[in-house]
């Protein structure tokens, strides 16, 4: 190339288009980063199976609630939905978050976007928009 500046431009889009999405979002970097750590712990629990013991809990969440949109992840395309920092408290086991692994597909990860605007709703959390994450999560406590 004979232009310099165009050189340069051209270096610069393409290491832009390198980085992801979520980079740029700092609360988006730190659910998945959240995620990447609960996956790697013993504090989580596929969300089906996990809910069918009576010591499994949650300290404000509506088990019925939850329970739902749960069903309504999974519906719309969740890989796995996980209860998450789970913690133990004189023989109650408390479920503080709830994990949802996103799927790489558009159309299911639109599906599962309008879900958590619910979800962000019901359980008063700063909603999210789909900037290429892995998890979406919401707190439970």
């Amino acid at each position: 190339m004979k232009n310099p500046l165009t050189a340069s431009l051209l270096i610069a889009l393409a290491l832009a288009g390198a980085c992801s999405k979520s980079d740029s979002d700092p609360l988006i970097a730190k659910i998945d980063k959240h995620g990447d750590e609960i996956l790697a712990s013993n504090t989580k629990a596929e969300a089906r199976a996990w809910m069918t013991h009576p010591h499994h809990v949650f300290f404000k969440a509506d088990p019925k609630q939850v329970a739902q949109f749960v069903e309504d992840f999974y519906q719309a395309g969740a890989e796995k939905v996980y209860i998450a920092d789970i913690e133990e408290e004189q023989g109650n086991f408390y479920g503080e978050g709830l994990l949802v692994v996103l799927p790489k597909d558009a159309a299911a990860r639109a599906k599962l976007f309008e879900v958590e605007s619910r979800a962000d709703t019901a359980f008063d959390d700063t909603p999210v928009t789909d900037k290429g994450q892995k998890y979406l999560y919401n707190g439970l406590d």
